[in-house]
């Protein structure tokens, strides 16, 4: 899909400006990822919530050890009935765990909304910087080369660099 993408913007781009008018840059979007501070203060505050929601997890999954372990000690001291109330609560707490688990980790989980809450601010700036840099500099087409769909492109043609550098100067949010 993103191929396609590119090859429509290219040909559309080519028909409406002779080649040699059109500019071109690219950028590293997992160089920026690496070197912009903003996304490493994000990775840090989303690897603390992610370590807080695995502790939970972890937490769930020792009372259901405990139970079944508690039970399987007790089994012959037990009457049906109590055994049978006791497989249930265990049932019940694997439910819940299992229900944790998808809540947070699931797709559209609390894990992927925090992600994409702290990553869309840091994206938005790119983005605001990225159309500063193309107007300014004219700029055509500003391809990302760390999808990895280009075999080969001038390096001469990197505007990685200048990006981190319009993205220093902008102020912090």
């Amino acid at each position: 899909m993103k191929k396609a993408l590119a090859a429509l913007v290219l040909m559309i781009a080519v028909s409406t400006a002779s080649v040699a008018e059109l500019r071109i840059a690219y950028i590293n979007s997992e160089y920026i990822r690496e070197e912009y501070g903003a996304f490493a203060d994000a990775q840090a505050q989303f690897d603390k919530d992610v370590a807080s929601w695995e502790a939970e997890a972890e937490r769930l999954e020792k009372e259901i050890i405990d139970l079944s372990s508690e039970l399987e000690q007790q089994a012959l001291l037990l009457s049906e009935d109590k055994k049978i109330e006791r497989q249930k609560l265990i049932e019940q707490k694997q439910q819940e765990y299992q229900r944790y688990l998808a809540e947070v980790f699931g797709a559209g989980g609390t894990a992927e909304r925090r992600n994409a809450e702290l990553t869309a601010p840091l994206l938005k700036k790119i983005n605001t910087a990225l159309v500063d840099i193309a107007t300014r500099e004219g700029y055509d087409l500003i391809f990302d080369v760390a999808g990895g769909n280009i075999a080969y492109i001038d390096e001469n043609l990197d505007i990685t660099d200048m990006l981190l550098e319009e993205l220093a100067a902008m102020p912090a949010e």
